[in-house]
């Protein structure tokens, strides 16, 4: 999947996309000669157990998630060397070595007491080590084997019921009340396309599923499903983000286009570009510290967020980059609950990437608009609405009627009316708007 680092070896380079669990990775390769994303590969830690993360309605066992979390800050995002030593077809996994730098990353984990080594089957050529640094660690108490009373209780998490797939356990309006406009910590969990993320909200592990924003990015499809939806362990165990057409789907609006049933369906394949929407957005937010600043909620109580992720020492706006590069479209019914320079931001970028024919706009065709001059800088025409007081349509009688070209937008000058609010976002129209218009 990658380039190998020698002849014959079986060392590939890759880069950590996700970490699943405190003994498993998903590497992809650092470059790749097809079209899309490039190919990944997921890695279990040779001879390595650690403590299992709970799977949907269950619970973590003892220091699971610390596990997690050390392999997580230490891999993701980061250049690395693996090789598979062996794999067993009937779980469909892979094993094997990986290193970070000069440091063979089982061993930092077993060192720190974040996993434990196993001898059964088929063993990794540094099982011998592992054990021993397994000892070591139980020595000095580190990890799982601390001797602090009461460590390991205090390291299971408490987790809510999940609202990603049932809406009903989360008040998603008092969320919004209690956070509107302020930074909340998140982890992402999952990507289900360039513009949907799944995200551990912090710090209380409230797992929620978040649409970005303002903006929309091309449609992965639908896996066709059939009338009988079991959820399998493989399934429910799933953490780098492919969603399964067996697992239940939380109430998605037409906006976003993803429509989620019980009942037998047809599969939908991804939209132009999705698949490179959801790889941007995954090697930047997945399994990453992320902020996320509530804008609103939907009649389906879906959660509409800016989704911010660290770059260097600055803050990137997840929306922005996703329409600047060309793979997602600015949706003004999201868009009306940002701020205004948020908003003008994103407008800009669309029109930009539509300009250069940047992916989704490779085929654009910009629209029929009236640009004609008009001459001597006036015109005769009929009102055919007033948008406020200070703001009307006019049908031009030069242009032939039901032509696009023949509505003009008219502001007048020098003057400016009370706004006429937006019940979108809740405003109501300031005093004397409506007598204005």
């Amino acid at each position: 999947m990658a380039a190998s680092t020698g002849g014959g070896t079986g060392w590939y380079k890759g880069k950590v996309k996700a970490v699943q669990s405190g003994d498993c990775l998903v590497v992809m390769a650092l470059s790749s000669n097809r079209p899309g994303p490039p190919p990944e590969k997921t890695i279990t830690l040779a001879s390595l157990i650690s403590p299992r993360l709970a799977r949907r309605g269950g619970v973590d066992e003892p220091f699971a998630w610390d596990s997690r979390e050390y392999l997580r800050k230490l891999c993701i995002g980061k250049e690395v060397i693996f090789r598979v030593e062996y794999s067993v077809p009937s779980i469909a996994r892979e094993f094997g070595s990986v290193y970070l730098g000069d440091k063979n990353v089982a061993m930092l984990v077993v060192s720190e007491g974040w996993a434990k080594g196993q001898q059964k089957g088929e063993v990794s050529p540094y099982v011998a080590e592992l054990l021993h640094l397994e000892e070591q660690a139980k020595q000095q108490g580190l990890g799982q084997w601390s001797k602090v009373p009461g460590a390991a209780e205090a390291s299971i998490r408490n987790l809510p019921p999940s609202a990603v797939g049932d809406p009903s356990n989360l008040d998603a309006m008092g969320l919004l009340a209690e956070n509107k406009g302020r930074s909340m910590e998140a982890i992402v969990e999952q990507v289900r396309d360039g513009s949907t993320v799944r995200v551990y909200l912090l710090p209380d592990f409230q797992f929620v599923q978040v649409f970005v924003a303002g903006i929309q990015a091309p449609s992965m499809g639908r896996r066709a499903v059939t009338e009988t939806v079991v959820e399998t362990d493989l399934t429910s165990d799933k953490q780098n983000g492919d969603v399964s057409a067996d697992e239940p789907q939380a109430d998605l609006t037409s906006a976003q286009r993803l429509t989620a049933s019980s009942a037998p369906s047809a599969e939908v394949s991804p939209d132009p570009f999705a698949p490179e929407a959801k790889y941007f957005t995954e090697v930047r937010c997945l399994n990453r510290d992320v902020r996320i600043v509530l804008e609103g909620v939907d009649k389906f109580s879906n959660l509409i967020g800016s989704v911010y992720y660290p770059e260097g020492e600055s803050a990137k706006d997840l929306a922005l980059e996703l329409v600047e590069n060309g793979l997602a479209k600015y949706v003004e019914w999201s868009a009306n609950m940002m701020e205004d320079d948020a908003k003008r931001r994103l407008k800009a970028a669309e029109l930009q990437a539509k300009k250069t024919r940047l992916r989704i706009w490779t085929n654009y065709v910009p629209p029929v608009t009236n640009s004609m001059a008009i001459h001597d800088q006036n015109f005769i025409g009929k009102v055919v609405e007033v948008v406020s007081g200070d703001c009307i349509i006019v049908s031009d009688d030069s242009i032939p009627y039901g032509s696009l070209l023949a509505e003009r937008r008219v502001n007048l000058s020098s003057i400016r009316c009370p706004k006429m609010g937006n019940p979108r976002r809740d405003e109501k129209p300031a005093p004397y708007a409506r007598e204005a218009k």
